[in-house]
């Protein structure tokens, strides 16, 4: 994406903006099409970071030129005049979904890079990609873009990360963490109790999980919104209640899905899609469900 692009990109779309992030009071509010450009702080991902295309890291020191030589270059970075303070974008070549249904391993992947990234960059451990500093606001930034960058593979980006993400689900991992790590990390921990803990039938309003969801919640430096904590809650208790079948002793068994199974949780998708009013393919319903594209397609004409 070029700077023209980009700009494009940023009036085309209905956008989360402020122009005062550092106050107490509630100061973003989503803005119609075209006016994003003049705003300080601008979100720019689609639907306020449920589908993530861009990854921003927040530096608070002056260093923006001080990137090592064999990183990848950014899409631009937006400079405070005066402190040096900044932002570096970096553009996904493959959005990732990160709603509470979205697959868990790339959003496991694109907290483990984000974190690398902050480390490596020297960002802000508790800055959570929501605004970001709008390159194309010249009265209040300085905009460094890079003709030489090029869309990040996230997976490409593992040989910055000290460990890499974890598919076993019973690794709890530290709760100081802040961006999308925080949703990765209340998910899993939720979850491993719910696995070991699980004895019957769960209602929608099940206190203990919630009691523990919230708990570790208020652990992270930077908590999430309480009704994304509810949202995590009720998808566990959901699984739970429709596919479990693990004891203590096997905590990870789970039924073998059918196709009818299948083709309903598909048709959900689509319902939710619809009443959300979201743009949908095969490719976005295969991310939303977890159910593998090439199967999807396959069942295409019985949903």
């Amino acid at each position: 994406m070029t700077n023209l692009d980009f700009k494009t990109y940023l009036n085309t779309r209905t956008q989360l903006v402020s122009d005062d992030v550092k106050s107490s009071r509630a100061c973003s509010w989503v803005e119609p099409t075209g006016y994003a450009e003049s705003r300080k702080y601008v979100s720019l991902n689609p639907g306020h970071c449920k589908k993530v295309r861009f990854l921003t890291i927040d530096c608070d020191h002056p260093d923006f030129d001080e990137i090592p030589g064999s990183f990848p270059k950014p899409l631009c970075t937006v400079i405070s005049r005066g402190s040096g303070r900044h932002h570096h974008i970096f553009e996904l070549n493959t959005p990732v979904l990160t709603d509470i249904n979205a697959r868990m391993k790339p959003k496991r992947l694109l907290a483990s890079v984000e974190k690398s990234f902050i480390k490596h960059l020297g960002g802000d451990e508790n800055f959570t990609n929501r605004l970001s500093k709008n390159p194309w606001n010249t009265q209040e930034w300085s905009t460094i873009w890079y003709p030489d960058f090029k869309p990040i593979e996230l997976k490409d980006c593992l040989v910055w990360c000290d460990i890499e993400p974890s598919n076993d689900n019973r690794k709890l991992v530290v709760v100081k963490t802040s961006g999308y790590s925080r949703n990765v990390d209340l998910f899993d921990h939720v979850r491993l109790l719910a696995y070991q803990h699980y004895f019957g039938s769960w209602n929608e309003n099940d206190s203990e999980v919630y009691n523990v969801a919230f708990g570790f919640n208020s652990s992270l430096q930077n908590p999430l919104p309480d009704s994304e904590v509810r949202s995590t809650c009720k998808s566990i208790i959901k699984f739970m209640n429709e596919r479990y079948t693990g004891s203590n002793s096997e905590p990870y068994a789970r039924k073998t899905v059918s196709v009818d199974d299948k083709i309903n949780i598909i048709r959900e998708a689509i319902e939710t899609a619809k009443s959300d009013s979201v743009i949908y393919n095969k490719e976005y319903l295969s991310e939303v469900t977890g159910i593998p594209y090439s199967t999807l397609r396959r069942l295409w004409s019985k949903v």
